[in-house]
């Protein structure tokens, strides 16, 4: 396991910026803003790695989180895209 995993005791859970009302009204991107790469990586080390991946099993897409954000708080952000 990385030892830049389990900051979730140190660090507060932080979601981007919501886009302005007025911006999404016009669109159907995002609501929110995206993470710079930087906050991406801090807020993936909060991953608890746990034994059982409940944010695996009920995501819609069936993604591997857990491995995603461990590679996401080693900053290997392009192999984690790859995933």
């Amino acid at each position: 396991m990385s030892k830049k995993m389990l900051q979730f005791t140190k660090l507060n859970k932080q979601n981007p910026d919501k886009r302005e009302t007025g911006k999404r009204k016009g669109d159907f991107k995002e609501i929110y803003d995206e993470f710079i790469n930087d906050k991406a990586t801090e807020q993936s080390s909060r991953c608890s790695q746990c034994g059982v991946p409940f944010c695996q099993i009920h995501c819609p897409l069936s993604n591997n989180i857990p491995d995603w954000l461990k590679l996401t708080a080693e900053g290997r952000l392009k192999e984690a895209y790859e995933l």
